[in-house]
């Protein structure tokens, strides 16, 4: 099983749509503005995020359409593509996939989702049930694997989809990998059990890290990788960090709280349902002394916030790092403020910690051997 937690912990961060809300409890600002984006994920790039993850919704634009200008305005920044099964075929989705791998070597990964609700998944003409959408998009993972791992043409016939003699002449292109690297997101026992058969990554929104280390000791055990997506504050002091937290809730839209109440009612997602819970049963909006609640009702899971100054935000990754999680999806108010804040003042104590304990195992081994020959 891979050691976690002397290995580097990878850091992910969300895009926003419309640049980034500015203060927690503001969620009405959509729109899309391309040359913002791209602006977005250079400054990314030059701080060091591994990937971008690029969300879907009907309140988002479609990321296949214009992920390609992302790709072409960076380097080496990845982009973490989200996509839920079923509006189009495995086949066409594959080639699709196949067609942005020749703008950038290993620049796309995919988030693989079932769907969150049940309403929404009717904007697009699907009426399946949560436990259906998930055995669906457990055959369409299977059947783009087939394409990308085994030799065309492929031939599958399933309770979703009939696939004969599959081929497609443009194949993946990267020099890294021979599939691109997935991620599949839940709460689900459902969910963890797809990313060990898939070997992708389990994303999952957070919680305490008590409660997180409980929820994942049979994946790590499994060896499956492990994310959590959540948001960070971090302010030098605590005094400062709560000063934030009061600026941002200061005229909290409690009309869209009830919007956001009455979508959560409608989900069938245990994740969604799970953070909700979470923030309802916090001691005056914190769950424990780092993980505030206060903005979820506002913003929905990714919105639980790890909150303190860079050395406790820095400690309490470790934490989670010594649970078995290795990947961090992370949000904050607004974005590229935060991510800085992250990349320059907590990223450097990670990597310090880490070091010392990839340290500690040599130092032990020489003591060892002095011991044996002393």
């Amino acid at each position: 099983m891979t050691n976690v937690t002397t290995n580097s912990a990878r850091f992910l961060w969300s895009i926003p749509v419309g640049g980034g809300q500015k203060a927690a409890s503001d969620a009405r600002n959509f729109g899309f503005d391309l040359e913002e984006m791209i602006q977005y994920a250079q400054r990314a790039e030059a701080l060091g995020i591994e990937q971008l993850l690029l969300g879907v919704g009907f309140h988002c634009p479609d990321p296949i359409a214009f992920i390609g200008s992302l790709i072409r305005s960076t380097k080496r920044i990845k982009f973490l593509l989200a996509y839920r099964a079923g509006s189009i075929s495995p086949t066409t989705f594959v080639q699709m996939i196949n067609t942005l791998s020749a703008l950038g070597d290993d620049r796309v990964s995919l988030n693989m989702l079932a769907g969150i609700s049940p309403i929404e998944q009717k904007y697009y003409g699907d009426h399946l049930e949560k436990s259906h959408r998930q055995q669906r998009l457990d055959e369409f993972i299977t059947i783009c694997e087939r394409f990308w791992l085994d030799s065309c043409p492929v031939d599958h016939k399933g309770p979703h989809y009939h696939i004969e003699q599959g081929q497609l002449v443009i194949g993946y292109s990267n020099s890294k990998r021979h599939a691109p690297e997935m991620f599949i997101s839940g709460n689900s026992a459902t969910s963890m059990q797809s990313a060990m058969k898939h070997k992708a990554c389990w994303l999952r929104y957070s919680d305490t890290v008590d409660k997180v280390a409980a929820d994942i000791k049979e994946a790590v055990a499994e060896g499956v990788e492990v994310g959590i997506r959540m948001s960070l504050i971090i302010r030098q002091t605590r005094e400062e960090a709560q000063l934030k937290i009061s600026e941002m809730m200061n005229g909290a839209d409690a009309e869209w709280a009830g919007v956001i109440e009455g979508f959560v009612k409608t989900c069938d997602s245990q994740a969604v349902k799970s953070v909700f819970d979470i923030a309802t049963q916090a001691q005056d909006d914190w769950a424990d002394d780092y993980i505030w609640t206060g903005a979820v009702p506002f913003r929905g899971g990714p919105a639980l916030a790890l909150v303190g100054t860079p050395q406790e935000v820095a400690d309490y990754i470790m934490r989670y790092k010594s649970a078995g999680v290795s990947v961090f999806l992370f949000s904050g108010w607004p974005q590229l403020d935060e991510m800085e804040r992250f990349t320059t003042q907590v990223i450097p104590l990670i990597r310090a910690q880490e070091a010392q304990l990839s340290a500690a195992p040599l130092l032990e081994i020489d003591h060892v051997a002095e011991v044996d020959h002393g």
